[in-house]
C-alpha cells in the first residue's frame, strides 16, 4: 500500500519536472525571471491540475478520509464495554466517550477540508477562470502564499488536535512541564501514574457512594478502571 501512495505520488508529479521552466517575466529585466508551468497546449495544462491536483490531491483523499472515519465511528458507537451489569453511570461514562471520539473524528475531516479549500479555489480560478482580472492581480499575490501556508498548516494541526481530545496526554504533558526536566522519564511516568492513580481513585469512591446499595467495590473498581484506562475519559 505504501509503496502504490509513493508511485501515485511520483507519477502525478513527473509533468511538473517537465514543463515547469523559467520565463522571462518583465521584457525589461530579463534577468528577472520565475519558475512557471508552459504547457504546449494551455488545456492540457488546465486538464492535468483538474484530474492530477483536485481529484487525486484533494478531492479523493477527502472522500477516503471521510469514509475511513465513518467507518471508525460507526464501530465505535457499537462498542459496548464489558461488565456483568449495566449501570445509568457507566452508560453516561461510554456515551461520553464516544461522542468525545465522533467530535475528533467531525473535526480532523472539517480541518482537512477548510485547510485545503481556499488554495484549490485560488488554483482552480487561475487554471479554469480565464483571465485574471486587474482587482484579482492585487489580491492573488496576497491570498496565495496565506492559502499555502494554510493548507500545509494541517500536518501540524492533527496531532494538536488528538491531543486537545485526549485527557491522558494532556494530563502526561503538563506533568513533563512540572518536572521542569526533558529527559525526567521516571519522574515523568511517576508524575502520570499518582495524578492517574488520585483521578481513579476519586472516581471509584464517588462510583462507589452513589451505588453501594447495589453494587461490590471490588465490581466498582474493575468497571471505572477498565473505562478509564481504555477510553481516556
Amino acid at each position: 500500500m505504501i509503496i502504490f501512495i509513493w508511485f501515485i505520488a511520483l507519477t502525478t508529479t513527473i509533468p511538473w519536472a517537465i514543463f515547469f521552466d523559467l520565463v522571462v517575466i518583465f521584457s525589461d529585466a530579463p534577468d528577472v525571471q520565475l519558475c512557471i508551468e508552459v504547457w504546449p497546449e494551455p488545456m492540457n495544462g488546465a486538464l492535468y491540475f483538474l484530474i492530477a491536483n483536485m481529484v487525486f490531491c484533494y478531492i479523493l483523499p477527502m472522500i477516503l478520509i471521510t469514509m475511513c472515519y465513518v467507518l471508525i465511528w460507526i464501530k465505535v458507537w457499537r462498542r459496548n464495554i464489558p461488565t456483568d451489569t449495566k449501570d445509568a453511570q457507566m452508560e453516561r461514562m461510554q456515551q461520553k466517550s464516544k461522542v468525545k471520539v465522533v467530535k475528533m473524528l467531525v473535526a480532523v475531516v472539517i480541518l482537512f477540508v477548510v485547510s485545503w479549500l481556499p488554495l484549490y479555489v485560488i488554483f482552480a480560478r487561475i487554471k479554469l477562470g480565464g483571465d485574471i482580472e486587474s482587482w484579482e492581480e492585487e489580491i492573488l499575490p496576497i491570498a496565495t502564499p496565506i492559502a499555502q501556508w494554510l493548507g500545509a498548516s494541517n500536518s501540524c494541526i492533527n496531532p494538536i488536535l488528538y491531543a486537545f481530545f485526549n485527557k491522558k496526554f494532556r494530563r502526561g504533558f503538563v506533568a513533563i512541564i512540572k518536572s521542569r526536566r526533558c529527559c525526567g522519564r521516571l519522574r515523568y511516568y511517576e508524575t502520570v501514574a499518582m495524578m492517574s492513580s488520585s483521578t481513579s481513585m476519586r472516581k471509584s469512591s464517588h462510583f462507589y457512594n452513589n451505588n453501594s446499595s447495589t453494587r461490590k467495590i471490588p465490581f466498582q473498581d474493575n468497571a471505572v478502571s477498565y473505562i478509564y484506562n481504555n477510553t481516556g475519559v
